[in-house]
């Protein structure tokens, strides 16, 4: 028999991992429990305040005899694995039809774009009859359940995650840098995000204290696969996995705005000015429908900076991005994540216009991708999974 699994908010800011959580998982469970390939990362509105790093949520399906057994040996994971003492309030969902998951895409896409109710989820749980496991508040839920909606039948890319050895969690990641930027030349364009060559800086390796050594990202499990093997580490690792995912598709841009605190989406309005701030942050003020809306490139985001200040007034531009909660001290303001300049006067050509790779988003959409979308699933390869040679070190 087979099931879907959804789990999320299982890490805080000190540590933990959901994505590690999904990895032990899969090498842990008794052998007549098995994840089948591929596990899903969906990442979800990156805008949400009350989130730990990348908003990600795991999902996967599970083969085993008895949905009893396998739900009871999840949960018991999934409390292994959470931070709890750390802020985390992990939610996973169980679903004994699988077929039922489309179910869940109203969710997902409105988890993409905005602010969804805990009240809505446990609702809908409680309508299509899936069993859910919480631990803290239990906010989880809401990540795991909107993980069950994203599957291959949308545009998806691949990333194979590396994770290291309990015993050198917190330590400085000891990877070479050269080779992240030999693999990102030798694998274009059928990886991304590798590697800044503006800055000299590699972009594959987190650096807080969670378990994840590396990620590689891309069009294909292969392709993943071959540009990990590439990279020159300078530490023992304990395993690998790949997932399927909603990174780089901009999926959290496809709806237009509604200006709500924390959204995402796009808006389409002329140039009326063009404003530099304090720090090199750059504000351009739109006629959206007769409405003026601020919207504003931050130093960080680098060519998109660069971008918007040489727009001038009657330019007509698509502005993509998540909306900023407005304070007293600051307005509601559409902080960009992209550009588009739909019709130009003596500003810009016409065309696309993104931040450097080292500002951008787990969903931003690299420029090499426009025209490479993949809709069709991939066969499973051998490799997806690496265990651990010997348990992990407690």
């Amino acid at each position: 028999m087979r099931f879907l699994v959804g789990i999320d908010d299982t890490d805080s800011p000190r540590g933990y991992c959901t994505t590690y959580l999904a990895y032990r998982i899969a090498v842990d469970l008794p052998p007549a429990v098995t994840v089948l390939p591929y596990p899903r990362l969906v990442r979800l509105n990156p805008n949400i305040p009350f989130k730990t790093r990348g908003n990600a949520a795991v999902c996967f399906t599970v083969e085993a005899p008895d949905a009893e057994v396998a739900f009871a040996a999840l949960s018991a994971k999934v409390e292994e694995l959470s931070d709890i003492e750390g802020g985390a309030n992990s939610g996973m969902v169980f679903l004994d039809d699988p077929s039922k998951a489309r179910l869940f895409e109203p969710l997902y896409f409105d988890a993409l774009t905005g602010v969804v109710n805990p009240r809505r989820v446990r609702t809908l749980l409680k309508e299509v009859g899936a069993r859910s496991f919480e631990l803290g508040n239990g906010m989880g839920l809401v990540g795991a359940a909107a993980s069950f909606g994203f599957d291959e039948r949308f545009d998806h890319t691949y990333e194979c995650i590396t994770y290291r050895r309990r015993d050198r969690w917190g330590t400085r990641r000891l990877i070479d840098g050269a080779s992240v930027k030999e693999m990102d030349i030798g694998t274009f364009p059928h990886t991304f995000n590798s590697y800044d060559h503006q800055k000299r800086k590699a972009l594959v390796a987190p650096h807080g204290p969670d378990p994840v050594f590396a990620g590689v990202r891309g069009d294909s499990p292969t392709g993943v696969l071959r540009a990990l093997e590439a990279l020159v580490r300078g530490e023992p690792l304990e395993g690998h996995m790949v997932y399927v995912s909603n990174q780089h598709t901009d999926a959290h841009l496809a709806k237009p705005l509604n200006w709500k605190t924390y959204s995402s989406g796009w808006a389409e309005g002329a140039v009326e000015r063009v404003e530099v701030g304090q720090g090199g942050h750059t504000y351009v003020t739109l006629d959206v429908e007769g409405e003026r809306r601020l919207a504003a490139a931050y130093e960080p985001t680098g060519d998109l900076r660069r971008t918007v200040r040489l727009l001038k007034p009657g330019d007509k531009v698509r502005a993509y991005g998540g909306v900023r909660r407005p304070t007293s001290l600051h307005p509601r303001v559409l902080n960009l994540e992209k550009l588009e300049v739909t019709s130009a006067g003596c500003g810009l050509p016409e065309g696309i216009y993104i931040s450097s790779p080292r500002a951008n988003r787990h969903l931003t959409k690299p420029l090499i991708r426009y025209g490479r979308e993949a809709y069709r699933k991939s066969e499973a390869v051998g490799g997806w999974l690496k265990a651990p040679m010997q348990p992990a070190p407690a």
